[in-house]
């Protein structure tokens, strides 16, 4: 877990354009920083860093509306807040789809369990037996998102009463 090196460098950071600025403090919550991509892991094209009304017909959505787009396919991905940090890899739209929908199953169980944050992300790389560091939605491919639906489907059922008495019944 390696922070970004310019959130503690004395130089000024100067942030690319379309970017106001960059925080240091920003860059710091950001603990497994992924670099920047530059070429799309699709179809080899260029990868702009763009306000994400290009994305979104003219309208920006969010408090920091910046991402990272395929000038040809039209992949992307999403930035931290403050930083030119993406989120995760560039998805195209059935990955992104795939990754919304895991990661809503996932919120739904958290809140059901009470977890916290760190407890949902414990809980479910342990099930999905991959480091907690590498367990981000933003960082998962097709087969993970399906796992991670798996796993979350299933604790899901088994916290409702007739989940319950269902598992119960098959052991």
């Amino acid at each position: 877990m390696a922070i970004d090196t310019r959130a503690h460098s004395p130089e000024r950071i100067v942030a690319p354009a379309p970017l106001p600025h960059i925080s240091r403090k920003a860059l710091k919550r950001v603990k497994n920083p992924l670099p920047a991509p530059t070429v799309c892991r699709y179809c080899g094209g260029d990868v702009e860093l763009v306000c994400n009304s290009q994305i979104y017909n003219g309208r920006s959505y969010g408090e920091w509306p910046y991402a990272y787009l395929c000038s040809d396919c039209k992949a992307y991905v999403g930035l931290h807040p403050s930083t030119d940090i993406p989120l995760g890899t560039l998805a195209a739209n059935q990955l992104r789809k795939d990754r919304n929908a895991s990661k809503d199953l996932f919120h739904q169980l958290k809140e059901l369990r009470g977890f916290s944050r760190n407890q949902a992300y414990q809980w479910l790389s342990e099930r999905m037996g991959v480091p907690v560091s590498e367990c981000h939605f933003g960082w998962f491919e097709p087969e993970q998102c399906a796992a991670a639906s798996s796993i979350c489907s299933a604790a899901l059922n088994e916290s409702t009463a007739m989940g319950r008495a269902f598992a119960k019944a098959r052991r």
